[in-house]
């Protein structure tokens, strides 16, 4: 039974009682209550459901809805939020992924040159050293998941790495019934000219970045909490633009005492004498009412002003973008304010630049065992390597610089502690190079003591025969 048909049903009983019933008060009070449901029943509960409904917060509470929005507005093609949503996932994309995966040793006392050399290698095939991995980050902010196919490549020299989209192909992933984090299968059906896709397991890489555990298929990007927040910025924004023109272009009222026709005379008169091709700044104009320009009262500028800064701190705090990087740097009072601004989205970001590590690590394992099975060579160990995406603050310079540096130069520290706590800084690389700087600085002294000691043998050689010829 649905809500207009219980309400008829009441209606019908009200009805019985108000005809059967014998005292006025009674039927009074049931009249009324008669009244009230027709109203109801003729204006349809329903329909007020659904007007209740359309006034919310958020108007893309589903996963596809919000991605397929973020996309539009990151490629520019949305009505509403586009300036703000760029600016927001380059900026979250490049602090995340910073300069990219760096490969190193997980413990000093393992040799790991050759499962370095095979995954620079590797990451230099498919350009993720360079380009390719600030895109591979873009879109993990725009779909809040990542999902990355391996296979051997057509010579069978390398492995290869392409990115799947789930805009485009609409993938689905099946977990261990057991275990959610356990993802066994990814596949996508036909559409089109592309054809359907089953990967299993060691054939794909998959990332959320948002949303729950044992919702394997259903992430949440970092923005698609505010996209609404956005678009209500971008659209203060414009409504301010449209009350500045309104209120740029000034009224010119001449208020005069007589009936209407005499007022549009004079506003034909007014008109004509200040046309640009008449009118000139030393003429003179004579009428009988006052002529001045009306002031409109901007009062409500000012409630239009506060919004767009609140819009802009909860959109800040959602996504760890500073309000300086939205456009409103006078909110930014000092440097140490604008300093903790970028040291938050940092932290804000962390939990991302975690995911990414384990993004890759599982990267590399699983092209190398395909590499492994594939090549026949030596086995390549893939836990003798670790994935570092390093990222350097503020903070951690000056530390840098106040306490590890004067340790450094006191002897209290050795070059190699400093350059673990540097980002970016291969502790083995640089004592290979400096090996072979010091072995380089040895031969040049080796080399300039056999000059020097053969320069003195002869000089004392040719002072001998010169005193010689002498005598």
């Amino acid at each position: 039974m649905n809500i207009a048909q219980y309400f008829n049903n009441e209606y019908k009983t009200m009805a019985m009682k108000l005809r059967y019933s014998a005292q006025k008060g009674r039927i009074t009070k049931l009249d009324n209550e008669v009244r009230k449901l027709q109203y109801l029943v003729k204006e349809n509960i329903l329909s007020w459901t659904e007007r209740a409904n359309a006034y919310k917060g958020n108007s893309y509470p589903t996963y596809e809805a919000a991605v397929n929005e973020i996309a539009k507005k990151y490629n520019a093609t949305a009505d509403w939020g586009v300036l703000q949503t760029g600016n927001i996932i380059d900026l979250r994309s490049a602090v995340i992924i910073n300069e990219g995966p760096q490969i190193q040793e997980k413990s000093p006392d393992v040799n790991a040159d050759k499962e370095i050399e095979w995954v620079n290698n590797f990451l230099e095939f498919n350009d993720i050293d360079k380009e390719i991995a600030q895109q591979f980050a873009k879109e993990a902010e725009i779909e809040g998941k990542l999902a990355l196919q391996l296979k051997v490549s057509k010579d069978k020299k390398n492995i290869t790495c392409r990115y799947l989209s789930w805009s485009q192909k609409g993938y689905n992933i099946t977990p261990d019934p057991q275990d959610y984090l356990d993802y066994q299968r990814l596949t996508w059906k036909a559409s089109g000219t592309m054809k359907a896709g089953n990967l299993t397991a060691e054939q794909f890489v998959y990332k959320k970045f948002g949303g729950r555990i044992d919702k394997p298929n259903e992430a949440a990007p970092k923005i698609m909490k505010c996209l609404t927040q956005l678009e209500n910025l971008d659209k203060a924004l414009t409504d301010w633009r449209k009350i500045n023109y309104i209120f740029g272009g000034p009224i010119l009222y001449w208020e005069i005492d007589g009936d209407v026709d005499d007022a549009a005379g004079l506003v034909d008169n007014a008109l004509e004498a200040l046309d640009n091709k008449n009118f000139k700044i030393n003429k003179t104009i004579a009428g009988i009412g006052d002529l001045h320009y009306v002031k409109l009262d901007t009062g409500g500028i000012d409630s239009i002003e506060r919004e767009i800064i609140i819009l802009a701190k909860m959109i800040a705090g959602t996504t760890g973008v500073s309000v300086q990087y939205l456009g409103l740097a006078d909110l930014l009072k000092n440097r140490s304010t604008s300093d903790d601004m970028r040291q938050m989205l940092t932290t804000v970001t962390t939990p991302e630049r975690q995911t990414w590590k384990g993004a890759y690590e599982e990267l590399i394992k699983k092209a190398m065992v395909m590499w492994n099975s594939m090549s026949g060579k030596t086995q390549l160990d893939p836990n003798k390597i670790k994935i570092d995406i390093p990222v350097i603050t503020q903070q951690q310079w000056e530390h840098l610089e106040k306490v590890f540096l004067p340790a450094c130069l006191a002897g209290k520290l050795s070059d190699e502690t400093l350059w673990e706590q540097t980002p970016g800084v291969d502790v083995k690389v640089e004592l290979k190079r400096r090996e072979e700087r010091e072995k380089t600085e040895l031969e040049e002294a080796k080399k300039e003591n056999e000059d020097l000691k053969t320069d003195r043998m002869d000089k004392e050689l040719f002072g001998k025969n010169n005193k010689g010829e002498e005598e």
